[in-house]
């Protein structure tokens, strides 16, 4: 899914690379911890989290930008202390959610035996683990045209530190713990969250200027929905069913970025968009009914 990154840029051989170094390699990461530390989807999530600041804190200077595109009227409702803190809790999770939760989810479904198997060595896990960042902050200085201060800095150091070590301190206490306890939640309950987390963040979070002339209304009550909706996905994780309603939460994602994928290509030029998400999704929606296929009552034992 090439997001707001047009499909022809791809044909660039710096695009896929950087992509790469950065989205790929941060997965990979991320999952990896994960398995060592047992920490399962919410240490995968708050890495995720990290990895957030790391793309759009120190990449692209997103958070910190007024003039962002994509922040549009964020980047000066709900700003403070040169943050952009209505459009960083938008973006942050959904980096948390998109890129890193979902691809490391899909990774898991594509190659079940693998879901608990480690692999890369340490060696290798703290090679890679070196690369995002530095390759992040490269990045920035030659392409992002917003100058960050060394409180910036600073501050992102601070955050991913933090999220770090929850990470692997609290991640795997987390995982075992469940606010909310159902055996089997049906796939609908995946779907339903997925649409709340989107609708919210991607139009809701606009929405926050017309609550009046106090943006902190809005960002709390966005932080408690996004808290209310990481509880309930907390039982996705339980068994087939938990698995399921993971998996409509991913194609109820990708669908509605898909259906978004006309107004990217047509009006702003990503050209090649539709077809693409298209084939995406479909994709995603054949290895979901093969995952989940009902057996037949007349196949054979």
């Amino acid at each position: 899914m090439s997001g707001s990154t047009p499909p022809q840029a791809w044909l660039l051989p710096d695009v896929p690379l950087v992509f790469m170094a950065i989205y790929g390699v941060s997965a990979l990461v991320a999952r990896e911890i994960a398995v060592r530390f047992g920490g399962g989807a919410t240490t995968v999530l708050v890495l995720g989290l990290a990895f957030g600041i790391v793309n759009e804190g120190m990449a692209v200077h997103s958070l910190f930008n007024p003039s962002w595109s994509s922040a549009g009227v964020l980047g000066s409702y709900g700003r403070w202390l040169g943050v952009n803190w209505l459009w960083t809790e938008w973006i942050v999770p959904f980096h948390a959610v998109w890129s890193i939760s979902f691809p490391v989810f899909l990774v898991g479904e594509l190659w079940p035996d693998t879901r608990s198997t480690r692999l890369l060595s340490n060696r290798w896990l703290i090679a890679f683990a070196a690369i995002p960042i530095p390759v992040a902050v490269v990045t920035g200085q030659i392409f992002a045209s917003y100058t960050l201060s060394v409180l910036d800095w600073a501050g992102m150091a601070i955050a991913l530190i933090v999220l770090g070590l929850v990470a692997v301190e609290w991640g795997p206490r987390w995982h075992r713990w469940k606010p909310i306890t159902c055996k089997s939640p049906p796939a609908w309950a995946g779907a339903a969250v997925a649409a709340a987390f989107f609708l919210a963040g991607q139009v809701g979070t606009w929405q926050t200027p017309h609550l009046g002339p106090f943006p902190e209304v809005g960002f709390v009550l966005l932080a408690a929905l996004f808290v209310a909706l990481g509880m309930v996905a907390t039982t996705f994780g339980n068994g087939p069913g938990g698995e399921r309603a993971a998996f409509a939460a991913v194609l109820t994602g990708v669908g509605f970025y898909t259906a978004l994928s006309p107004i990217s290509e047509f009006a702003f030029g990503r050209i090649g968009l539709v077809p693409i998400d298209l084939a995406v999704w479909g994709c995603l929606y054949w290895l979901y009914r093969r995952r989940f296929r009902t057996p037949s009552i007349n196949a054979p034992a």
